[in-house]
C-alpha cells in the first residue's frame, strides 16, 4: 500500500468547489498513464481506465471533506466562518485549522465558538490578530476557505489517522485501480471518478453521472460508529474487519441481484464483507442511480472510526481489502453478467 500517496491526498485541502488540490494529484496520475480525462461543469475528473465494447462502469468517490468557509473579518480581529458540510458539532470548538487564501498562501489558527448546550455556534477563526487590518495584511478575504490542520500518521497494527478520510479513502483506491489495471484488458469500459461537492448535496456525483451515462456505478465512500470500541453484532463499521457493502441508506437501497453478486465475489476472493445500512445520511450514490433511465448502483468502501472532525482512524488490510474486491468485480463484469444483473425478469442470481 503507498502510505505517501494516501498522505498527500488526506492533507491536501478540498472542501466543496474548491477541490483543485486533489484535482491536480488525479490530473498527475492520469497523465502519468497516458489516460483520458475529461471534466464535468463542477469540476470532477472523469479518468477513462480503458476502451471496450463491454458494459460502461463508473466507479467514484468524492473529493470534498467538511470544513469552513471565512464569511466576514471582524474589527477585533476574529474571522467569521461558516461549516461547509456536517462538520461534527464537537468538533467545531478548540481545533487547530488552515485559511487557504486566494493566492494559494496557508495560515493556521485556532477555532472557536459559542457552546449552547450540544450546539456550537458564531464560529470564528483566531490567528492571533487584533484588528481588521492585520486580516487584511495577512491576505485573509471573505470566501477563503477554511481546513482541519491535521497531519497523516501511520500508527501501529497498520492502522493509519489523518483527515478526509472522507472519502480520500475512496480517492486513494481510485488511483491505486488506475495504477494496477493501466494496461489490463478488460471485459467491461471502466471510467474512475473523482466527483465534486458531495458533502453539500452530492452535487457532483449527479452531474459526472448525466456527463458519462454509465451502464452501472460503483460508489466507495466510508462510515464510523458512533461508539467507537463497541465490537458488538450491531456495529457492521468495524476497522480491521473488511470493506462495509452498504444495503441501504436514505437515499438508496442497493438492488439485492447487485449485492449477492458482490457477495459471491468476495466469498470466491476470500473476502470478509460488512453488510451495512446508514439509518442517516447518504452518499453519491443517491444521486447516481437517479440519472436518467435508472443506474443500477452499489455503495461500498472501507471503515473509519470518526468522521466528519480533525482526523479519522482506518485500517490498511480493508483499504487493501477493498481494493482487491474491486479488481474482482471489474474483471468478472463482462456483457452476460450486466445482462443478468438487469434482467428484471430474473429474481436471483441463480436463475
Amino acid at each position: 500500500m503507498d502510505l505517501t500517496l494516501l498522505k498527500a491526498l488526506s492533507e491536501a485541502d478540498a472542501i466543496a468547489a474548491s477541490e483543485q488540490e486533489v484535482r491536480d494529484i488525479f490530473i498527475t496520475e492520469a497523465q502519468k498513464y497516458q489516460k483520458h480525462i475529461e471534466f464535468d461543469g463542477l469540476g470532477s475528473v472523469l479518468i477513462r481506465l480503458n476502451e471496450s465494447a463491454g458494459p460502461k462502469l463508473m466507479i467514484c468517490a468524492h473529493m470534498d471533506e467538511v470544513g469552513f468557509i471565512v464569511r466576514s473579518l471582524s474589527s477585533s480581529g476574529a474571522i467569521d466562518v461558516l461549516p461547509v458540510g456536517n462538520v461534527r458539532q464537537a468538533a467545531r470548538e478548540l481545533q487547530r485549522v488552515r485559511i487557504t487564501t486566494r493566492s494559494g498562501n496557508k495560515i493556521a489558527g485556532m477555532l472557536e465558538g459559542e457552546r449552547c448546550g450540544s450546539e456550537v455556534s458564531a464560529l470564528r477563526v483566531d490567528i492571533g490578530a487584533s484588528s481588521q487590518d492585520e486580516l487584511l495584511q495577512a491576505g485573509i478575504h471573505p470566501g477563503d476557505r477554511v481546513t482541519f490542520d491535521s497531519e497523516f500518521h501511520a500508527l501501529p497494527g497498520q492502522r493509519v489517522m489523518g483527515k478526509a478520510f472522507d472519502d480520500r479513502l475512496g480517492c486513494y483506491l481510485l488511483i491505486a485501480l488506475l495504477r494496477e489495471l493501466s494496461q489490463t484488458t478488460l471485459p467491461a469500459e471502466v471510467w474512475l471518478v473523482a466527483t465534486s461537492s458531495e458533502e453539500v448535496g452530492l452535487r457532483g456525483g449527479r452531474t459526472a453521472t448525466h456527463q458519462l451515462q454509465p451502464d452501472l456505478a460503483i460508489v466507495l465512500d466510508t462510515a464510523c460508529w458512533a461508539k467507537n470500541f463497541d465490537y458488538g453484532t450491531a456495529n457492521h463499521r468495524q476497522i480491521g474487519k473488511g470493506p462495509m457493502l452498504v444495503l441501504s441508506d436514505k437515499s438508496l437501497i442497493a438492488p439485492a441481484k447487485l449485492t449477492q453478486w458482490v457477495e459471491e465475489i468476495a466469498a470466491r476472493e476470500k473476502i470478509a464483507l460488512q453488510l451495512d445500512m446508514f439509518s442517516n445520511g447518504g452518499t453519491d450514490g443517491g444521486a447516481v442511480h437517479l440519472n436518467g433511465r435508472g443506474v443500477p448502483t452499489l455503495v461500498m468502501g472501507p471503515a473509519t472510526r470518526y468522521g466528519h472532525c480533525a482526523a479519522s482512524i482506518a485500517d490498511c488490510h480493508d483499504i487493501v481489502q477493498t481494493q482487491q474486491l474491486l479488481s474482482a468485480l471489474i474483471h468478472d463484469l463482462t456483457q452476460d453478467t450486466f445482462t443478468h444483473l438487469t434482467d428484471f425478469r430474473c429474481q436471483h442470481n441463480g436463475c
